[in-house]
C-alpha cells in the first residue's frame, strides 16, 4: 500500500511540471487588452497625454501592475536613473507605454534626450517574444515622423547587459530573464512598447523528484524479491 501511494505523490509531481504557454499583453489602441490594476486617482490617472484615453502614474516608482492570463508584470519609467512618469498611451493605435517627459508634455515616447528607460519586471521566468515598437508621433519605426527614429537601446536583463539593440516594428525575442530594462541610446529619438508576447517558462522538475523516482525503483526491486525466491540473494 505504502508503495501505491508514493506511486501516485510521484505521479502527481510529474503532472505538476507545466508546459510554458504565451500570453500577449496589448497597451496600444489596436487590440489593446491591458489596463493598469487599481483605482483611478489612487494608483493612476486619466487622460493625462496630449491625446485622450490614457494612463499615467501616480507614484512613479510603482509604476503599473498589470496581470493577464496569470502573468503578473510590472512596469516602472526612468529619466537619468530616477523613477519617472510612466503613460500607458492607448490612443491612436500606434501608441503604447513610454516614459512620459516632465519637461515636454508631448513627449510620450521612453527618449535618450532626457535620459529615459523603461524596466518590464515579472515576478517569474520569462521569455519575451514578438515585441512591437512605435516612434514618436505614433508612428510605427519604419514610417517615423518629425520626432524621430526609434533608435537604438541598451538592454539589460536580470542585472546584465545583453547589448545594443535597434528598435524595430517588431523583434521577435528579446531573451529570457524576470527583469527587462530598455534605455534608449538615439539623440532625438525614443520608442514606446506597444505589445510583447511573454513566454513563461516550464515550470522546473522538482529536485526531489528523481530521489524519490529512484526509492520507488528500489522498492519495487524489494517487493520482488520478497515474492520471488529466484531472485538472487
Amino acid at each position: 500500500m505504502k508503495l501505491r501511494h508514493l506511486a501516485i505523490a510521484a505521479a502527481t509531481l510529474a503532472a505538476s511540471t507545466g508546459a510554458a504557454h504565451a500570453t500577449t499583453f496589448v497597451f496600444k489602441g489596436d487590440g489593446n487588452n491591458v489596463t493598469p490594476l487599481g483605482a483611478e486617482g489612487v494608483d493612476f490617472v486619466r487622460d493625462c497625454g496630449t491625446v485622450g484615453s490614457d494612463y499615467c502614474t501616480v507614484d512613479h516608482a510603482a509604476g503599473f501592475d498589470y496581470q493577464l492570463d496569470g502573468v503578473n508584470l510590472n512596469v516602472v519609467a526612468f529619466a537619468d536613473g530616477d523613477p519617472t512618469r510612466l503613460i500607458q498611451d492607448v490612443v491612436p493605435g500606434d501608441s503604447g507605454l513610454g516614459a512620459y517627459s516632465e519637461l515636454n508634455p508631448n513627449d510620450d515616447q521612453t527618449q535618450f534626450d532626457t535620459g529615459e528607460s523603461i524596466a518590464f519586471n515579472f515576478d517569474e521566468m520569462v521569455t519575451l517574444n514578438d515585441v512591437e515598437f512605435n516612434a514618436g508621433g505614433d508612428v510605427n519605426c519604419s514610417s517615423f515622423g518629425s520626432e524621430g527614429p526609434c533608435g537604438d537601446f541598451r538592454l539589460t536583463i536580470d542585472g546584465m547587459v545583453i547589448g545594443v539593440i535597434a528598435a524595430q516594428d517588431v523583434i521577435s525575442s528579446l531573451g529570457t530573464g524576470m527583469s527587462f530594462l530598455l534605455e534608449a541610446l538615439t539623440p532625438e529619438g525614443g520608442f514606446s512598447i506597444a505589445q510583447l508576447t511573454v513566454n513563461a517558462s516550464e515550470v522546473p522538475v522538482p529536485a526531489a523528484l528523481p530521489l524519490l523516482l529512484s526509492g520507488l525503483a528500489g522498492l519495487g526491486f524489494a517487493a520482488r524479491k520478497r515474492r520471488d525466491p529466484l531472485v538472487a540473494q
